[in-house]
């Protein structure tokens, strides 16, 4: 039986605030502590070498964009109403950072994955390591493990977070977000956990 568990971090100034789904989906407000130390230190401001499932990161911009502009992601993986602003009102539709996703995004997936955790840490610090200094910033990230596909689970991710408008949670926020222009994606698998992490960002 897969297992999800679900995250989300806003920035607003210096005050950091998560909100986190347990497998249950019992939720609970939490100040976020420091992240732990990457293996190598700064490693996290390297450009990553490999990006194994770049193809799923893009499919997935596709995901947040339908839903970003007023579209709704089913359960296939299909969009309906892509740009229309028919189910929610029409944002417009991020642009895929690169860098962030090489040098904070999918630097961070892989170590949640590999050392089987689910915790934003201090994304605001990652970011600044990289260079990126404004806190205009979010944070969703997405854990699940015993999913056919890396595919299949980032899906299961969106489709929590979506379902998250009828309540107006934290991961629909940042998804409805008009303050954010960029989203870095990053992807990983180990074993059989999954870990979803996108960081939304407006520079200036």
């Amino acid at each position: 039986m897969p297992v999800l568990s679900r995250g989300a971090q806003r920035a607003s100034g210096h005050r950091l605030v998560a909100t986190v789904f347990a497998a249950t989906f019992l939720a609970s407000l939490v100040v976020v502590p420091v992240s732990p130390a990457l293996p190598g230190g700064g490693a996290v401001a390297e450009a990553a070498t490999t990006a194994p499932w770049l193809t799923t990161e893009q499919w997935y911009l596709k995901l947040v964009n339908c839903t970003r502009t007023g579209g709704v992601v089913r359960p296939d993986g299909s969009c309906d109403g892509y740009g229309s602003g028919t189910y929610s009102p029409y944002v417009a539709p991020l642009r895929l950072h690169l860098s962030i996703s090489n040098r904070v995004s999918r630097p961070w997936a892989k170590w949640l994955a590999v050392n089987a955790r689910c915790t934003h840490g201090d994304p605001g610090a990652r970011l600044r390591r990289a260079g990126f200094t404004s806190w205009r910033w979010a944070e969703n990230i997405g854990c699940g493990s015993g999913y056919p596909s890396v595919k299949a689970a980032v899906l299961a991710n969106h489709l929590a977070f979506q379902d998250e408008q009828a309540t107006n949670g934290y991961h629909w926020q940042n998804l409805k977000s008009a303050r954010y222009t960029y989203i870095g994606i990053g992807i990983w698998q180990s074993g059989s956990r999954v870990r979803l992490v996108t960081d939304f960002y407006r520079p200036g």
